[in-house]
């Protein structure tokens, strides 16, 4: 095992991206979710729940070895599992797995997800408006 220490960093390009990691912090909070099940159809919500999430890392994982079109178009794939989260959070109170407190953590965490996927995605227009004056 290397030491903590040696550890080459940002091997992989997308460990390099702050979305990356708070995308995996919230499937993290969300997976914890999973200890509040007591019936089949509340594991089988959080399940969906902790999927959806994931795909949102999974989606910025993908698009980061990708051309700048590509990567955007990641993106809102990521927005588009945000959205479902959305959803799946309001079932999640709607089912008293999370309280009202949790619910608005976890939405203004979607919040900001979505805000940095826009900033990102604004940044790669930016860029390209700058190196290609006619687009």
């Amino acid at each position: 095992m290397i030491p903590e220490t040696t550890k080459p960093t940002n091997f992989f390009k997308f460990e390099g991206l702050r979305i990356y990691h708070k995308s995996v912090d919230f499937t993290n909070a969300i997976l914890s979710l999973s200890n509040t099940t007591q019936t089949a159809a509340q594991k089988l919500l959080i399940d969906q729940f902790v999927n959806e999430a994931g795909l949102i890392s999974a989606n910025i994982i993908e698009g980061a070895a990708l051309p700048k079109a590509e990567f955007t178009e990641c993106l809102q794939k990521a927005k588009s599992n945000i959205g479902k989260c959305v959803m799946l959070c309001t079932l999640a109170s709607k089912q008293h797995l999370i309280d009202e407190t949790q619910e608005n953590d976890i939405r203004n965490e979607l919040m900001e997800l979505t805000k940095m996927i826009g900033a990102l995605i604004i940044s790669f227009q930016k860029h390209d408006s700058v190196n290609n004056p006619e687009v």
